[in-house]
């Protein structure tokens, strides 16, 4: 696993990575560095446009689980999302798939 220059993180976190690696790496998007040092979080931005966002943690979870939080530039933009700005209790899979569609990526899990 490619840490990307963070901390280490739980071990749901370091899967979810490993799928995002590809993007990663490529430049599509960022992890946020407030969040680089977080055992139990994760921010993700796009480098273009940093307030393009999501949050997921796996604080209150169960075991294998996610809580996701969506940011959008304009409120408008998130309203047009038409998504749950924040999620809790997602398998891998579904964070995966809500990720690809917030940042517009092909990715899986």
């Amino acid at each position: 696993m490619a840490q990307h220059g963070i901390s280490p993180k739980y071990r749901s976190l370091t899967r979810l990575l490993d799928c995002l690696s590809v993007p990663l790496t490529g430049g599509q998007m960022r992890i946020a560095a407030q969040w680089r040092d977080d055992e139990q979080g994760l921010g993700l931005e796009l480098p273009e446009e940093p307030r393009l966002c999501a949050f997921v943690h796996t604080y209150g979870q169960a075991a294998g689980r996610y809580g996701v939080e969506l940011g959008f530039p304009e409120a408008a933009l998130a309203s047009l999302a038409g998504v749950p700005l924040v999620q809790e209790d997602l398998d891998l899979a579904h964070v995966i798939a809500l990720l690809g569609t917030h940042f517009d990526l092909r990715v899986t899990a």
